[in-house]
């Protein structure tokens, strides 16, 4: 089996054995926590009730940025940290996915989350299907600048030296990427940033029955040929996660009870 699409290595979950599934996708939880850190303790807490029957997997993007150990001492970044391990102790299996905000997370993160860190894409069991879970980034293969962008930030030796930077140094370079990412995505041809069909066909062609990514922030659910898609929503502006129960597969809020609908969308 393909180990690897479109440049993303796929690694296998290690809990499906667990019957409730909550998936949720950037979070961009910023430095003053707010509302969206105020939605996670939600969405722990609903998972946490379900003790050692649960997993929580977030698809990418959990914090607005993360540049090295350093910022895992201070403020939000340690408070969420506390928070995943609390979650943790109450039985929950916890896995994040690298998202192109957050993407230096590593073992000091790990081991004071009690979550697993995955590089990369996760195939698991969902809903009864075989699924393929990714931060959807490797899906917009029309974004060129920022596919080659990602393949020098993501380079070994980048990593290395972006993670020993002093702490207020990495915080102003992470925060003047993304004023010129938040430029870049308001000119010109937006349909540059949507999955390509062709990249949805191969995400399939790994043998999922089932696709569930973020990064687009635009949520959808439908059919793509003989599979299923669920594009998740961004959490701090919705509060929405995605809930796998038995064989049952619904958007739900963190704030209240009841399912969420998205339509379908088209690839080209």
């Amino acid at each position: 089996m393909n180990d690897r699409l479109l440049g993303t290595r796929l690694y296998a979950a290690a809990d499906d054995d667990r019957s409730q599934s909550f998936l949720v996708s950037d979070l961009h939880l910023p430095a003053d926590g707010g509302a969206p850190l105020q939605a996670l303790q939600r969405l722990l807490a609903a998972a946490s009730a379900s003790g050692a029957q649960a997993r929580l997997l977030v698809l990418g993007d959990l914090f607005d940025s993360y540049v090295g150990p350093a910022q895992l001492r201070v403020g939000v970044w340690r408070e969420v940290a506390a928070a995943l391990a609390q979650t943790a102790a109450a039985g929950v299996s916890l896995t994040l996915l690298h998202g192109n905000r957050d993407f230096l997370l590593a073992g000091e993160f790990t081991a004071a989350a009690r979550c697993r860190v995955v590089a990369g894409g996760l195939r698991c069991q969902l809903a009864g299907r075989r699924a393929l879970l990714l931060h959807g980034d490797e899906l917009c293969q029309r974004d060129l600048p920022y596919q080659r962008a990602k393949r020098w930030l993501r380079h070994p030796l980048t990593r290395f030296v972006a993670r020993r930077l002093p702490l207020q140094v990495a915080l102003r370079a992470a925060e003047r990427a993304r004023r010129q990412s938040r430029q870049v995505i308001r000119s010109g041809d937006q349909s540059r940033f949507d999955p390509t069909a062709v990249a949805m066909t191969a995400a399939f062609a790994t043998g999922a029955e089932l696709l569930v990514f973020g990064h687009i922030h635009r949520p959808a659910r439908g059919r793509f040929g003989a599979g299923e898609y669920c594009i998740l929503p961004a959490f701090d502006a919705s509060g929405v996660f995605l809930r796998a129960s038995g064989a049952a597969l619904s958007f739900q809020r963190a704030s209240a009870d009841g399912a969420v609908d998205y339509p379908a969308r088209t690839f080209r």
